[in-house]
């Protein structure tokens, strides 16, 4: 599969923002106009980049469909973000 370039970014924004993101919970991940296959096979790939966190989960009964629970975009996911957003970020600090 060819990696989208834009629903790469999709994802990255979809998991910053989501409400549950570094909590340790797995998240569940949709982007509008996109196939589920497409976005998991693009979650892989992000994974394995190192742009997300997450556990791989691919069951050996299903080893053409990836399953990565997601957990969280890593520091890199973020910096790929900055450098592709027009305008700076404003970003939820928690401790």
């Amino acid at each position: 599969m060819r990696i989208d370039p834009n629903l790469s970014h999709a994802i990255l924004v979809a998991i910053e923002g989501h409400p549950n993101a570094g909590s340790g919970q797995f998240l569940s991940i949709s982007v509008e106009g996109y196939e589920p296959i497409a976005i998991a096979h693009h979650i892989k790939y992000l994974w394995e980049k190192k742009l997300v966190s997450g556990v791989d989960v691919t069951h050996m009964q299903s080893p053409c469909i990836p399953e990565i629970a997601v957990t969280d975009i890593t520091a890199s996911g973020r910096d790929l973000l900055d450098k592709n957003e027009p305008e700076p970020p404003r970003r939820k600090i928690g401790f």
